[in-house]
């Protein structure tokens, strides 16, 4: 009986927490500038090359443009793209708690975000997204984002395009050598001291009054033809992103 109750007035071991993403809505602000800092060491290995044969980076005519790019090749786009230009871009980011972590991120390298999704906040989104174009800032869209399937075109940079009147201006980052994660997207990481090549494509403009389908197609024709998956490397599941 006497050990018993002993047993009952002991106190319980607390359990060590550690830190933990799984339920936090937010990306400390000290993480997101570590991660943003070794993303732009990291990127520093990268022999970086621009494939711009219309030369719109010097003439940047038409301006403003939407920037289609794909999902798997958007994480390391900051790393690679001109600073000047980052300082005068917008990127949609979804509404998820991912999209939170995201834009927490890239705000580091001074990139503007809004966010907002199909199923989420879309037309606050786009409201947001027409002003910006109409201030002079660039938008960047992950056009297969935020759910795929891998290397689609959700309509909706199709209607920003359009309802803002502006050009089209396909880009990819591609890379000699990549690992491949086995998420939806096959998210690419570039392998250290590999060359790393910001293509663009053939700026654009959709035709008045073209069908959403045929502005669709489009837009995905011109990403894939500057699209090069044959550096990549699919790396072992244990190493996969969830």
């Amino acid at each position: 009986m006497g050990q018993e109750a002993s047993a009952v007035r002991a106190p319980s071991r607390r359990r060590r927490r550690w830190f933990t993403l799984k339920n936090k809505r937010r990306l400390p602000v000290w993480l997101a500038w570590l991660l943003a800092r070794l993303v732009g060491w990291y990127g520093w290995t990268f022999r970086v090359r621009y494939d711009d044969p219309d030369g719109w980076l010097q003439s940047q005519s038409p301006w403003p443009v939407v920037v289609p790019v794909w999902h798997n090749r958007f994480f390391f786009l900051a790393a690679v793209a001109p600073k000047a230009l980052l300082k005068r871009a917008t990127v949609l980011i979804s509404a998820s708690r991912d999209g939170e972590y995201i834009s927490t991120l890239i705000r580091f390298f001074h990139v503007d975000v809004v966010r907002g999704s199909s199923s989420r906040g879309g037309m606050q989104a786009m409201r947001a997204m027409l002003q910006k174009l109409k201030d002079g800032q660039l938008m960047v869209v992950t056009v297969d984002g935020p759910r795929g399937p891998r290397y689609t075109v959700h309509p909706g940079i199709v209607a920003l395009a359009s309802l803002g009147k502006v050009g089209v201006l396909p880009a990819a980052v591609n890379a000699e050598n990549c690992w491949q994660l086995k998420s939806w997207d096959g998210t690419q990481i570039p392998k250290p001291f590999s060359k790393v090549t910001l293509k663009l494509g053939k700026p654009f403009f959709l035709d008045d009054g073209e069908a959403r389908e045929a502005g669709v197609e489009k837009i995905r024709q011109a990403l894939l033809a500057i699209t090069d998956d044959s550096g990549a490397s699919p790396v072992r599941k244990a190493l996969s992103a969830p």
